[in-house]
């Protein structure tokens, strides 16, 4: 026969054991560090810089008269890393507004010899401040990429003739009004 259960045992509560809760709490602690370890866009471990480029004749270049770039598509691209702003700043567009800036994203500084690249778009080339000789472009993300920009401008207005002082166009509008003055007093 066995012992009926003692009434003290039913009124106990049901509690963690110790070793439970140092488990959970250790667990707990682990992946916390964890996290605080992990890479991310936190504190200033993703602070970029700014860069001014094309200001000198040697960054970037015209490839037709109304289109610049700022480096051959086969050649090695600009270091675009995490955060990076870039101001565009080109005399050579001549004081004209780009109305289409083509920024490229690779991975890679020579994408046409071992890498691929696309046309970048989102926060990995935010783009702002397009005005007469200059774009900005702003790499907001913490990845770090190549970048290489392609500017498209509006063709130069025709150039006009210089003023003649004393061609014969002048002197036939100035007798035009002269007789049109003896005319009026008939």
């Amino acid at each position: 026969m066995s012992a009926p259960p003692c009434e003290t045992d039913a009124r106990k509560p049901n509690r963690p054991s110790l070793r439970r809760v140092l488990a959970l709490g250790a667990l707990w602690l682990s992946i916390s560090a964890g996290a605080l370890a992990a890479p991310g866009c936190y504190g200033r471990n993703c602070e970029g810089g700014l860069e001014v480029y094309g200001v000198d004749t040697s960054e970037g270049r015209m490839i037709d008269e109304n289109t610049w770039e700022s480096g051959p598509i086969d050649g090695t691209w600009l270091p675009y890393p995490r955060q990076r702003f870039y101001v565009f700043e080109i005399p050579e567009l001549g004081g004209r507004k780009p109305y289409s800036p083509e920024p490229y994203i690779s991975a890679s500084p020579e994408p046409m010899k071992n890498g691929n690249f696309i046309l970048g778009s989102g926060n990995i080339a935010t783009m702002s401040g397009a005005g007469p000789n200059r774009v900005n472009i702003h790499n907001d993300s913490c990845s770090d990429f190549y970048l290489r920009l392609v500017l498209h401008v509006p063709p130069l207005p025709p150039a006009v003739p210089a003023a003649d002082d004393g061609g014969a166009d002048a002197g036939t509008a100035d007798a035009a009004d002269d007789d049109a003055g003896s005319d009026g007093g008939i």
